[in-house]
Formats: C-alpha cells, sequence, structure tokens
C-alpha cells in the first residue's frame, strides 16, 4: 500500500479497512443510535441502502469489527459505541435543559447558520428556512409566520 492509495484506511486501532467498509461501519453505527438500537446494524438497513453493502459487510466481519447476529450484525467496536453513548446521554441532558429553561441560547453569525451555545441544536438557517419540523420541535410550533402575498389587496396591478 503506498502513501497515496486511497482505496483502504489504516484506521487506528481498527486496521486496514476499505474506504466503503469505513463508510459504511460508520454510517450504520450511527444509523443504529436512530433507530433505537445502538450497535446493532440491521439487515433491513443494509437492504435500503442504494449502494452494495454485502461485501463491506463481510469485510467488516473477517477483520472482527462486525459479529453477524440474527437479523444484523452486533458491533464490535466498542470505543465508538460507547463514544457515542456517552454523547447522546449529554445532548439529551442539555436539550432537557434547554426544555426546563423554555428557550434555547443562539449563538453564530447572524447572516448564517446559528445554534444553541448550550445544546447545540440549529436556530437559524442561512436560508431563513425552518430549523425544525413543521410543527415545531421540542420547545414548541415555529412562531415564524409564513409570508403569502394578499392577492386581494394587491396594489401593483392596474
Amino acid at each position: 500500500m503506498t502513501d497515496d492509495d486511497t482505496s483502504f484506511l489504516d484506521v487506528e486501532g481498527r486496521g486496514v479497512m476499505s474506504r466503503a467498509a469505513f463508510q459504511l461501519h460508520s454510517f450504520a453505527i450511527v444509523n443504529s443510535f436512530q433507530e433505537g438500537t445502538p450497535g446493532f446494524v440491521s439487515d433491513d438497513y443494509l437492504s435500503s441502502i442504494s449502494a452494495e453493502t454485502s461485501v463491506a459487510a463481510l469485510e467488516l466481519e473477517t477483520i472482527g469489527m462486525w459479529e453477524r447476529r440474527e437479523g444484523g450484525y452486533f458491533v464490535k467496536d466498542d470505543a465508538t459505541v460507547s463514544m457515542l453513548i456517552n454523547h447522546n446521554e449529554r445532548m439529551e441532558a442539555l436539550a432537557a435543559e434547554c426544555e426546563r429553561r423554555g428557550f434555547h441560547s443562539p449563538v453564530g453569525d447572524p447572516a448564517g447558520w446559528m445554534t444553541c451555545e448550550e445544546c447545540s441544536i440549529p436556530t437559524q438557517r442561512p436560508d431563513g428556512g425552518p430549523v425544525a419540523l413543521p410543527d415545531g420541535g421540542r420547545l414548541g410550533p415555529d412562531l415564524r409566520q409564513a409570508q403569502t402575498p394578499d392577492y386581494d389587496n394587491d396594489t401593483t396591478s392596474s
């Protein structure tokens, strides 16, 4: 393997793996948290990916990062799974504090992205678009008014 070879990555503490395996491993771990099954990558998730995943999954199993279980794979990367569990717990505690307080503390560039200083949730987008679900997020509905043209009182036409 040469220094300019980008097909394989030497990941410290995890060994050499293909870029595809590294990407699958990374995204699959994050998805396992989103699905509520931290450290378990379901076959359904792997099937839902438009790219081929069976070779990368087999590679991850072969190098000892994943272990085949019924319905998917158990992730044996304890360091990453533990780090994400701790991160999620910290973020949930910070979000709960913002919810208890009843507001976020925005910081950032007023002309660009702004996030809450406490919980890091986006509070403003540069394009002015919504930063939460249409009916609001944890702190309630989005209070911005939709600006729609008033065709009944249009004074620009003759």
